[in-house]
């Protein structure tokens, strides 16, 4: 057995270390959206819908399960999607399946003003023996260019049976990933009613179940033409409702457990315990909010998200981990109970030619699934929450850089730049050692680009962040601020004295921080440190302050990497501290 793992671990590391090639985009109009170079008028529906209430009616009313199901009985009709399966036959086989993927996109476009861009990425790598693959992709033009950040929902159309490479076996695949197919499929079907200011692109992926390719070639594709997202939400296993008898942890209580109200969401984050903090962290933060405010008020059954403090289930990983490695805000989306470990191990369906819609268990058999592996009702629900959360993404504010400042039993908020001209925030709230990733409190502010709040408890750790407000829907939280709150009378915060934002952040080479003084304080000491997230000083520069601003250069050592702090003392006391990312 040692011997088996050690080869299997060197053919996935070999599969690891060469990249895909030659990655280019088949439709021209859509590449120049995603570029921003384009006239968003050309792309303007006779009606613009985009409210608040609209698009989260729309998208609640108009997501259908039965066209869930439907399409996901075409594509089990293809017998086999293994990315090196046929791609010549128009009846089996990868190539067949995903011509009728485009051409479905191309059908809802049609439908909708001509306004849904339907494209191939394109990349060379061999992957079970083919040379060559293809995701599909749709691009939904937004109406404003002025903020060139696009949002991204993404699905791999793949499947395989045990054997990772297996191009002949029956690989329905219908939760894995068959569900998230069908998902950013109805979602495009669904949204292409809308305009929004942001553009979207729904993408079906390849290549995923022998090593992320077709993700890893989309988001190389991004970074090297230096196009921003602003968010990226992996729908992967979305449709399940009963536990495997090897489902990879955390979620699965025991073998056949059935839950069709929860959903995880898997993200990044830095740090340990509930102090677990990142955009991607963030952005699951995000979904949940409107989960519970928007969403469940309009569904017969309402859903509750779990936020995992693991990126993806133990030994496994999925398609939004290559966007996060490139720092775009990613985060997948799964079902809280899973169907196997991925090994294809009986009786698990997940990776075997068991992972089927349902059965026919009429007695007798009269051709008609009544009970569903794949949940109707679930899926649905799981293409809700995706669908409200991407419509208010591509329709929010960008992501706030607030400064937050201690004061006696508070914080106090000043927007900064930009982010005043939305007058309208919500400062968020959690608080150490409550032993969940979820906001404590939410606190709305109108009128107003600097607001406090007092009356927290002093000598207490605290993480906050703001979301600007435009039109009823949020931006993503600004980065979390780390602050012990300190009690009336102590001087911990400092008036006329202002640690900044580092810029660049991330960074890898070197950064440059603004410590803005007032006259009270020229001539005085005081000293940046800069520690690792065990508190370990990496860094100690002593400072003289002055009237004005100091600038203060930071060159990176070569071996450091990760989320590190910076604080600013005077006198001994802490000032105020932020955080940094080295690359």
């Amino acid at each position: 057995m040692k011997r088996y793992l050690l080869i299997l671990g060197l053919v996935w590391g070999n599969l690891l270390l060469t990249a895909q090639t030659n990655i280019t985009v088949s439709n021209a109009n859509a590449e120049a959206v995603l570029f921003g170079n384009y006239d968003p008028g050309q792309y303007e529906p006779s009606e613009i819908i985009n409210h608040h209430d609209s698009i989260l009616q729309g998208i609640v009313n108009r997501v259908s399960g039965d066209t869930l199901i439907s399409w996901l009985l075409k594509i089990d009709s293809y017998q086999n999607r293994n990315s090196g399966s046929d791609t010549v036959s128009d009846s089996k086989g990868i190539g067949a399946v995903r011509r009728w993927i485009y051409g479905k996109l191309e059908q809802i476009s049609t439908e909708n003003e001509n306004r849904l861009l339907v494209s191939y990425l394109d990349f060379d790598k061999s992957i079970c023996g083919m040379p060559h693959h293809r995701n599909v992709f749709a691009v939904l033009p937004g109406l404003d260019t002025t903020n060139k950040e696009v949002v991204l929902v993404e699905g791999h159309y793949d499947t395989r049976c045990e054997g990772v490479c297996d191009t002949a076996c029956y690989s329905p695949g219908m939760d894995d990933n068959g569900s998230g197919t069908v998902l950013v499929m109805e979602l495009a079907r669904v949204m292409s009613k809308f305009a929004f200011n942001q553009t979207v692109v729904f993408s079906l992926n390849t290549g995923e179940d022998q090593g992320l390719y077709g993700a890893k070639a989309f988001s190389t594709y991004f970074k090297n033409n230096d196009l921003q997202i602003r968010s990226c939400l992996n729908n992967d296993v979305v449709g399940g409702i009963e536990c495997g008898n090897t489902s990879s942890p955390p979620g699965c209580p025991y073998y056949t457990h059935i839950d069709s109200t929860h959903v995880r969401i898997f993200s990044y984050s830095f740090g340990n315990d509930s102090s677990r903090t990142s955009n991607h962290k963030q952005l699951a933060r995000y979904m949940k909010v409107h989960q519970e405010e928007d969403i469940n008020p309009l569904l017969n059954t309402p859903m509750t998200i779990n936020i995992i403090i693991r990126e993806d289930r133990v030994g496994r990983g999925g398609d939004h981990i290559p966007f996060r490695q490139k720092f775009y805000p990613s985060i997948r989306v799964c079902s809280q109970n899973e169907h196997g470990n991925g090994t294809g191990t009986p009786p698990d369906r997940q990776h075997s030619t068991r992972d089927i819609l349902g059965m026919d268990t009429s007695e007798p058999p009269d051709g008609v699934i009544d009970s569903f592996f794949v949940d109707p009702g679930y899926l649905r629900r799981n293409t809700i929450m995706t669908g409200v959360n991407l419509g208010f993404l591509a329709m929010g504010p960008p992501q706030p850089f607030p400064e937050i400042t201690p004061i006696p039993d508070g914080v106090f908020v000043e927007m900064i730049g930009p982010d005043t001209v939305y007058r309208h925030y919500r400062l968020t709230v959690r608080s150490k050692g409550t032993g969940t990733l979820d906001f404590d409190t939410i606190y709305t502010f109108t009128d107003t680009t600097s607001f406090q709040l007092t009356g927290l408890d002093p000598d207490k750790e605290y993480y906050f962040s703001v979301m600007s407000v435009q039109n009823d829907m949020e931006s993503i939280p600004s980065w979390e601020h780390t602050i012990v709150i300190v009690g009336t009378g102590q001087h911990l915060a400092r008036p006329g004295l202002n640690l900044y934002p580092n810029a660049p952040n991330p960074f890898s080479k070197n950064t440059r921080i603004r410590i803005a003084a007032d006259s009270r304080y020229a001539g005085q000491s005081a000293s940046l440190v800069i520690r690792d997230l065990t508190g370990r000083v990496i860094r100690e520069i002593p400072l003289v302050l002055k009237d004005g601003d100091l600038w203060v250069e930071f060159d990176k050592p070569d071996t450091l990497k990760g989320l590190f702090t910076y604080t600013l003392y005077l006198e001994g006391q802490m000032v105020q501290s932020r955080k940094m990312i080295l690359m």
